[in-house]
C-alpha cells in the first residue's frame, strides 16, 4: 500500500508556528459524500498484531456513522477507487527536511477520480506513533475515542462548513466547554517525574487520577462524559526524533487540548505542570 504524503504541509506548518495547528477537513461536498458511503477498515498486513483485534472491536463498538465492512490491506488498491467507499487507514505522513515519519489512523474518501493515494480527500487524521515504533500497546486502549473522533470531527465539518483547517482546532477548544465535572485521567509514564503520584498530580491539577490503560479503555467504551483522556506520541528511540505530540480528548472525540512539542535530542516529552495550567485556564 503506497504511503500518503498529503498531511506532509499541515504537520510541517504546524511545527514552524506551535500555536497555529491545522487540522485535515474534508469541504462541504466530500463531507456529504461520506456520509452516503461505506467504511472499509483497512487492516494491516500482520494478522498478528493488536492493532486488528483492536481496530474491529472498536469499529464494531462505537462506529455509527456509515455501514462499515473490514477488508485486508491487499484489497485497498483495488478498492479505493470506487465512487461509493471510504476508508480508515494507517498510513504515513512525514515531515519535510528532518524525514520525521508517523503513523496516522486517517479516514479518507475514495473515488475514480483520485489517482493516487495522495489524491484522496483526508477527511480527519489522529496521530498514532512514529513509524517503526512496535509497541502498539501504546496507543490501541485508546482506539475507540480515536474511532469517535473520527466521527465527530465529520460531523462538526458538516454542520460548520465555514470552518477552516486553521480555525477548526480553535473551535473545538471553544466547543469542549467547561472543565466543571471533568476529570482527567492520565498514565503514569505519560506524566512528567514531578506529578508521578496522585498527591503530586491533584497539586497541579485537583481533577486528575492516574490510572491503568485497561481503566481508560473502559471509560471509553462506558461512554463516561465525565472523562477526559490523554493521547501521546512520543519518540521510541534516538534516530532524529525530536518531536511530541500531546491531545487530550473526551470519550465522545471532542478535543480539549492538542500540542506539538519540540524534543531536546534523546528526551522524551510527557504532560507537565506547564500543560495541565494551559488546560485549566480553559
Amino acid at each position: 500500500m503506497k504511503r500518503l504524503t498529503i498531511l506532509l504541509i499541515i504537520i510541517v506548518t504546524a511545527l514552524q508556528a506551535f500555536s497555529q495547528i491545522k487540522m485535515p477537513m474534508g469541504n462541504k461536498s466530500e463531507v456529504e459524500k461520506f456520509y452516503k458511503t461505506t467504511t472499509y477498515v483497512v487492516l494491516k498486513n500482520d494478522f498478528m498484531c493488536d492493532y486488528n483485534d483492536k481496530i474491529k472491536d472498536a469499529v464494531e463498538k462505537h462506529w455509527t456513522a456509515t455501514p462499515y465492512k473490514f477488508i485486508k490491506a491487499s484489497e485497498f488498491e483495488k478498492l479505493r477507487r470506487d465512487d461509493d467507499k471510504s476508508f480508515l487507514v494507517v498510513n504515513i505522513a512525514y515531515f519535510e527536511g528532518d524525514n520525521t515519519k508517523f503513523e496516522f489512523l486517517i479516514l479518507s474518501l475514495g473515488g475514480s477520480k483520485y489517482k493516487t493515494v495522495n489524491d484522496m480527500p483526508t477527511l480527519c487524521a489522529v496521530p498514532l506513533c512514529y513509524q517503526g515504533d512496535e509497541d502498539e500497546g501504546k496507543y490501541t486502549y485508546k482506539l475507540g475515542a480515536m474511532v469517535k473522533h473520527c466521527q465527530t470531527h465529520v460531523e462538526i465539518c458538516r454542520k460548520h462548513p465555514e470552518l477552516t483547517k486553521e480555525k477548526i482546532i480553535d473551535y473545538y477548544i471553544d466547543k469542549s466547554g467547561s472543565l466543571a465535572g471533568k476529570k482527567l485521567y492520565l498514565l503514569k509514564n505519560d506524566v512528567s517525574d514531578d506529578l508521578r503520584s496522585n498527591s503530586a498530580l491533584k497539586s497541579a491539577y485537583q481533577n486528575a487520577e492516574l490510572v491503568t490503560a485497561e481503566q481508560i479503555e473502559e471509560l471509553t467504551n462506558s461512554n463516561d462524559d465525565k472523562a477526559l483522556i490523554m493521547h501521546i506520541v512520543n519518540p521510541y528511540d534516538s534516530n532524529g526524533q525530536q518531536y511530541c505530540i500531546k491531545i487530550i480528548i473526551d470519550t465522545k472525540g471532542l478535543i480539549y487540548y492538542y500540542d506539538f512539542q519540540k524534543l531536546k535530542k534523546n528526551t522524551y516529552g510527557h504532560i507537565t505542570s506547564d500543560d495541565l495550567k494551559k488546560l485549566s485556564k480553559k
